[in-house]
Formats: structure tokens, C-alpha cells, sequence
């Protein structure tokens, strides 16, 4: 039985572009998501006629 070694690229599971995309996408998407809430909030605060 040969011994198995598992070795890690550069210590991440995504390279540094993967990494950029993924956290704009995640900031994209809070924004999006605190934009949607408060223009909800704001329309329960203000009935309409």
C-alpha cells in the first residue's frame, strides 16, 4: 500500500479571480437584498389609498 498525500493549491479552494467574483457577487446580492427590504418597509409604513 502506497501512502496517499493529498496537497492543497496555494492553500484555498478558489483561485484569487474565482475569490474577487465571488465576494462582488455576494455584495451584489446584499445590496440588492437591503434595497428590496427597506422599499418593502417603507411601503408598509405608508398605506395606500
Amino acid at each position: 500500500m502506497d501512502p496517499i498525500t493529498i496537497t492543497a493549491s496555494r492553500g484555498s479552494a478558489f483561485s484569487l479571480p474565482e475569490m474577487e467574483m465571488l465576494v462582488g457577487s455576494v455584495i451584489v446580492v446584499a445590496v440588492l437584498a437591503w434595497m428590496i427590504m427597506a422599499h418593502l418597509r417603507r411601503d408598509r409604513q405608508q398605506p395606500h389609498a
